[in-house]
């Protein structure tokens, strides 16, 4: 069946484009299926696909910041292959250690996070009382470039050293705020989080985030267009 955003799909684009909108909204996919008609099974795989692929653009934009310019396009030749994107999602997942904690930077407008398997929730509350313990595990200037950091663990955010009292920085601390803020909110309604999905719902909420001025729905059917999901 033809459909231009989900290659080897048994759905009509027509249907597709209608799960798409639902996830835009950001339902459930309990939610999704009884709407949409389609199998509780089925919506959860298309689900994880998309969210495989915004991991993919989230990651790109980053890379793009770390090591400069090159199209997406250009830098990953194998984004068609869904094992290959897999693999790339899993091994940072597989390096998440208990407890999940998270960094949240600003850079060009956008929010950006980044998984933090080697931090631990005592490190995080000596740098947030201002204390020099991340001198001795040679992590400061990795930590640093964060203006704030996250236990999911128990849902908490720390503003980092004396950041949150210097005027050039409300900016970004406003959008770490208003970030976890949604972030919070939208973990929350999954009553636990499963471990092995917490990075691709945390890169979720980044991409909704930085587009919540714009159609979700819209940026989601340009980038589904541009790079379509692979079910073969």
């Amino acid at each position: 069946m033809k459909n231009k955003f989900l290659k080897g799909a048994h759905l009509s684009e027509r249907k597709f484009k209608e799960i798409l909108k639902l996830f835009s909204e950001d339902l459930t996919a309990t939610q999704i299926a009884n709407i949409s008609g389609v199998s509780r099974v089925t919506i959860n795989s298309y689900l994880k696909k998309i969210r495989m692929q915004i991991v993919k653009y989230c990651e790109s934009l980053q890379s793009d910041i770390q090591v400069g310019a090159s199209s997406w396009g250009h830098r990953t030749p194998s984004l068609h292959q869904p094992q290959d994107i897999a693999v790339a999602v899993k091994t940072d997942v597989d390096r998440i250690v208990k407890p999940v904690i998270f960094g949240i930077y600003k850079n060009d407008n956008k929010v950006f996070t980044e998984i933090l398997p080697d931090v631990s929730r005592s490190m995080i509350q000596a740098i947030a009382r201002g204390r020099s313990v991340l001198e001795t595990v040679g992590s400061t200037e990795r930590i640093r470039r964060f203006s704030g950091v996250v236990d999911l663990s128990q849902y908490r955010l720390y503003h980092l050293g004396q950041a949150h009292h210097e005027a050039e920085n409300k900016t970004a601390l406003d959008d770490v705020d208003g970030f976890w803020g949604l972030t919070k909110h939208r973990l929350a309604k999954f009553k636990g989080l499963n471990r092995n999905t917490a990075y691709l719902h945390l890169k979720e909420c980044e991409f909704r985030y930085n587009y919540r001025h714009e159609e979700l729905y819209a940026v989601l059917l340009n980038l589904l267009k541009t790079y379509p999901l692979n079910l073969s």
